[in-house]
Formats: C-alpha cells, sequence, structure tokens
C-alpha cells in the first residue's frame, strides 16, 4: 500500500508538535531519559546511547515495541518529544552517531554491514537483556545518511531469522558513498536489493518511507517506486511526503510513521 500525505506547515508548527507545544490537549506524563554506552566489537567503536521508556513504565508489567534508531546527537529531542506528545507506547533506543565522520563509515556500504552486525549481535541482545522489550515488535528508524542505512539493513537482514519487522527511511540520502560521493544510482545497493529479491520474494516486513519536497524526496520516491515495482509479497509499503525542509520534516514523518507501526 502506498500512501502519500502532503504537508505545508510552517516550521515552528513542526516543532510545536514534535515538543508537544501551541496549547490542546494536556501532554500525557513524561517518559524516563537514561544514558548508556555499549561497546561493540562488530565496528569497533563505543556508542553512546539515549534510552527513553514510556509513562508508567517502571510500574507496570507490559512488553513494549522497540525503535531502534540513529543519530541521537541531532534526534533524540525531536523522537522521545513526538513519542511524548502522541502518548505511543514504545521503548526509544536513540544510538549515537560518534561524530560525522562516523556516519560515512557506518551508514553506507560497506561498513554498513558490520553496523548491521552490532545492531543485530550486540545492542540487541544488551536491550532486549535490560528492559521489557516484545521481541516481536521492533522498528529501525533513520534520517538521511542513517535512512540509506535503514535500507542497506533490509537487504541485509537474513530471511531465515528476521530482527526487525518495520523499517522507517526518512529523506534517505540515496546513491551516497563511502567517499562522500553522489551518483545517481550506486550498483551496489541496487545489486543487494535484486539479490534479495532473487533469494525470496516474499518480505514481510513493513516498510516507511518519507521525502521532502525541498531536500530528497525524488530520490526517495525513486527508491520507492522501484521496491513497489518488484512487488514482493507480503510487503506493506508506505510513502509520505512533506515539504517542510531535510531537518524540519523529521519529527512529523516520525509521527506518520508511529501512526502506521504503534498502537
Amino acid at each position: 500500500m502506498t500512501r502519500i500525505r502532503l504537508v505545508v506547515a510552517a516550521l515552528g508548527a513542526a516543532l510545536l508538535v514534535a515538543c508537544g507545544g501551541g496549547g490542546g490537549e494536556p501532554l500525557p506524563p513524561p517518559g524516563t531519559t537514561q544514558r548508556s554506552a555499549i561497546h561493540s566489537a562488530e565496528t569497533g567503536i563505543t556508542y553512546d546511547l539515549m534510552i527513553w521508556l514510556p509513562p508508567g513504565y517502571a510500574q507496570e508489567t507490559a512488553r513494549y515495541p522497540v525503535i531502534y534508531a540513529m543519530d541521537c546527537e541531532s534526534r533524540f529531542t525531536t523522537l522521545g518529544g513526538v513519542l511524548q506528545a502522541t502518548g505511543r507506547r514504545a521503548i526509544l533506543v536513540n544510538v549515537c552517531a560518534m561524530g560525522a565522520a562516523r556516519r560515512w563509515v557506518d551508514f553506507t556500504m560497506p561498513g554498513a554491514a558490520a553496523y548491521h552486525r552490532f545492531l543485530v549481535r550486540e545492542l540487541i541482545p544488551f536491550v532486549d537483556a535490560g528492559f521489557r522489550t516484545d521481541p516481536a515488535n521492533r522498528i529501525l528508524n533513520g534520517h538521511s545518511l542513517s535512512g540509506e542505512f535503514v535500507l542497506y539493513a533490509l537487504y541485509l537482514e537474513d530471511p531465515a531469522n528476521r530482527q526487525f519487522g518495520a523499517f522507517v527511511s526518512e529523506e534517505c540520502s540515496c546513491w551516497y558513498d563511502a567517499a562522500m560521493h553522489f551518483s545517481q544510482q550506486l550498483p551496489e545497493p541496487i545489486a543487494m536489493e535484486q539479490a534479495l529479491y532473487a533469494a525470496d520474494p516474499a518480505l514481510p516486513v513493513t516498510l516507511v518511507m518519507a521525502g521532502d519536497t525541498l531536500a530528497n524526496a525524488p530520490s526517495v520516491r525513486l527508491v520507492h517506486d522501484q521496491l513497489a515495482a518488484r512487488g514482493y509479497s507480503a510487503l506493506r509499503l508506505h510513502y509520505f511526503q512533506y515539504s517542510l525542509g531535510h531537518l524540519p520534516m523529521d519529527g512529523p514523518a516520525f509521527t506518520d510513521a508511529l501512526g502506521v507501526l504503534v498502537r
């Protein structure tokens, strides 16, 4: 299924939505923020973590969906604000990028393969051991260059042992490579997607893609349309489009993705 939503709200309004300001209904009680860190043997890097727990977590016994997101340095306030403002019951694990240069290693190939192993072999077990998680309901979220990584992660998943049930790629910097070069289409992700389809045309996951007309929407829509044209069986595909700008669209896109994925 493909859905297009055109959003032309002002930046100030978008920030109010993300932060819960502007009057209207009162916000739910604030969630709990925890800071942590984990060293990865796969990448050799120690990653700082920002973890948001929903209100009442400590007093409850329920298990929660977990949203794994990248780029905590620039996104944690926005993502946590959206979760609080919308009242969605989920745990947010926001991994810090550990510097702009590191993003080019972890979020593009070939480094994305090691970063994906870090997520599934090290971070997910770490989080599952420390929090009441629902292993059947994991979401991977990225924006810009980490939005490109979300697609790599989709291609790298083991069909026999999927770790994520949903993928949210916002403003994907599609077609960027590790050398900071830009191409209309890079051969490696194209080959990875082709191999994914050849191995198994069944893709029982949800993929949400979002682009902004003032930035990356054309390339995001191109990738979306290519995936849609494949005809993967069981793939639940959504597309949202905005006209807010590359960074301001993050909060509204995350809000819309939660509406699809978290009840």
